[in-house]
């Protein structure tokens, strides 16, 4: 009996992992919706973050991790990405990129933007703890689609981490 328990539980967690795994990988629907939304919004956001720091600096994105499933048909919404990733960003580069001095600390130190969706960690709301800056990277880990109201919440964690480091 107590090998028979093994046994399921040993299938019964390989069942549970292969299905978390596919419920993480985007389907074919998420991968065309997403890779229109960076063919068709991406560059002009990309375009308005730049211009808010001042320079261009590179945004690296894994549209993969920000491709949730069950969500294609909301992409193209400014809820779903906009708001919740690129005009937090726009935002905190306009307030440090404010003067002279912000200008110089962004083109000296911010080396690269990182924005990627992963659920591990701190919960969806603890905007702070979902941002880093490590060794020029100022890595962004909001999660799309919720809580798009928070965008001076999002901003401010970005500001905050960013004044800090520069």
């Amino acid at each position: 009996m107590t090998r028979f328990l093994i046994t399921g539980t040993i299938v019964a967690t390989i069942a549970f992992a292969s299905l978390a795994a596919a419920q993480t990988s985007p389907g074919l629907a998420e991968r065309r919706a997403i890779a229109a939304f960076e063919k068709d919004s991406f560059p002009a956001l990309q375009e308005s973050v730049q211009a808010a720091a001042g320079f261009e600096v590179p945004i690296r994105v894994d549209w993969n991790s920000l491709a949730l499933p069950g969500d294609d048909k909301y992409y193209g919404q400014d809820d779903y990405l906009v708001k919740t990733v690129f005009t937090p960003l726009e935002n905190a580069m306009k307030n440090i990129a404010q003067d002279e001095m912000g200008k110089q600390a962004l083109r000296e130190k911010l080396q690269a933007i990182s924005i990627h969706y992963t659920e591990a960690g701190s919960p969806a709301s603890a905007y702070k703890d979902r941002v880093k800056f490590e060794a020029g990277t100022l890595d962004v880990n909001f999660r799309p689609f919720t809580n798009s109201a928070d965008v001076d919440d999002r901003t401010k964690a970005i500001v905050d981490i960013l004044e800090a480091a520069l």
